[in-house]
């Protein structure tokens, strides 16, 4: 995956801003599918998870790991909503902003979720716990507006599910 021009990318080995333990799982992503690359996502992941995003210093470190360059881990990163280049809230709520969705009221959805927990969209609330933000299609659109949870789809978004929702969310 490194070219010549890529290990230019590169100023000797990067230090980790992750744990042993974290390092260790880290690593193990690499050994776990047939070819190393196909771990890098899961990695991806554990690192958004332990630190609800996943940084510049993060993208050096696991591009120093998966042997591949830092500009790669960023296109990856910036691809996926999934990863965020600043802290997320700890439970990120996202709203799917797709035409099917739009047409049965994700508008009128996220300015209720954003007025429930007075963030805008993008943003999270000043405790941390919760982020919101509106997405491309999130595949459902049979129960449009979709709503998902930490990336675990809910169904339709309604004034009702909205409610419980957040309240759940303040309360954990």
């Amino acid at each position: 995956m490194t070219t010549e021009n890529s290990r230019s990318e590169f100023e000797g080995p990067v230090k980790s801003p992750f744990t042993p333990k974290q390092v260790e799982d880290l690593r193990s992503w690499l050994t776990h599918y047939p070819y190393p690359m196909m771990g890098l996502l899961e990695a991806m992941r554990r690192v958004q998870e332990w630190r609800r995003c996943v940084t510049r210093e993060d993208e050096a470190f696991l591009a120093q790991l998966f042997q591949t360059t830092p500009t790669h881990i960023h296109e990856v990163a910036t691809f996926y909503p999934h990863f965020t280049a600043e802290p997320a809230g700890r439970h990120r709520v996202g709203l799917c902003r797709g035409v099917s969705c739009r047409l049965k009221g994700s508008e009128e959805m996220a300015r209720y979720l954003e007025q429930k927990l007075g963030v805008k969209d993008g943003g999270t609330t000043p405790d941390g716990k919760v982020g919101f933000e509106t997405m491309e299609c999130l595949g459902a659109c049979d129960c449009a507006p979709a709503l998902q949870v930490d990336d675990e789809l809910q169904g339709e978004a309604t004034r009702k599910a909205v409610d419980g929702l957040v309240s759940r969310l303040i309360r954990d």
